[in-house]
């Protein structure tokens, strides 16, 4: 029987899913893959150094998980680390160049979307353990104005490593243009969801359904 007051959502059964960690976990072997494949194929020293970092970065949700026991949700680290891996081999293996301006759209989409989830869960996990109920309307701003300045903040690195290192990341004004586009609907799509929830459930509930510590919870 449906609960009208607290409906499900797909997300729900998505979090729920067995299977998520260990997606998690192949995405963080393919990206160390990548970062293997940038030393001993393409010799791209440079790349395959920041694909180690990569890695390490990838793993710090599992770490916090092993040191502190908090349980994060799945997505969120499928999703950060499958931004990872896309930016590196789309270095690393020339994606970024090969299919050209497809593959970088999507790669924004998939990064808006990993750290919209990843700043709304910061927001989560301070309100859960603060015991704030921010208001709903001033989370989704929060979450929506942080990426954004992320996102801009993105482009004007990518300009200036061009200038520094004569790199092409920065390809032309309008390119930048539609990767913010990009980030914006992708953004978009993961506010008015978690718009949604928090019509339906305070800040903490969501806390207590989506943040687990050892121990506790599923």
């Amino acid at each position: 029987m449906t609960d009208l007051k607290h409906p499900r959502y797909f997300i729900d059964s998505l979090f729920e899913w067995d299977y998520g960690n260990a997606a998690y976990y192949v995405t963080v072997v393919l990206l160390f893959m990548v970062a293997v494949a940038g030393v001993l194929i393409r010799n791209d020293l440079f790349r395959a150094r920041w694909a180690f970092i990569a890695v390490a970065l990838s793993l710090l949700p599992a770490l916090c998980e092993w040191i502190i026991g908090i349980r994060f949700p799945w997505p969120m680290k499928f999703l950060l680390t499958l931004t990872l891996l896309m930016h590196m081999a789309g270095g690393i293996l020339l994606f970024y160049f090969t299919y050209y301006p497809i593959y970088d759209k999507l790669c924004h989409l998939v990064a808006a979307m990993g750290i919209t989830f990843l700043v709304f869960m910061c927001i989560l996990v301070l309100g859960g353990l603060t015991g704030r109920n921010f208001r709903r309307e001033m989370v989704v701003v929060c979450v929506v104005i942080t990426v954004m300045a992320m996102g801009l903040a993105w482009e004007y690195a990518e300009f200036r490593l061009d200038i520094r290192s004569g790199s092409t990341y920065f390809v032309n004004p309008f390119d930048s243009i539609f990767d913010m586009v990009f980030n914006i609907l992708a953004t978009a799509y993961v506010a008015a969801n978690l718009n949604e929830y928090l019509k339906q459930e305070s800040l903490i509930s969501l806390y207590r359904r989506w943040i687990h510590w050892r121990g506790e919870g599923p």
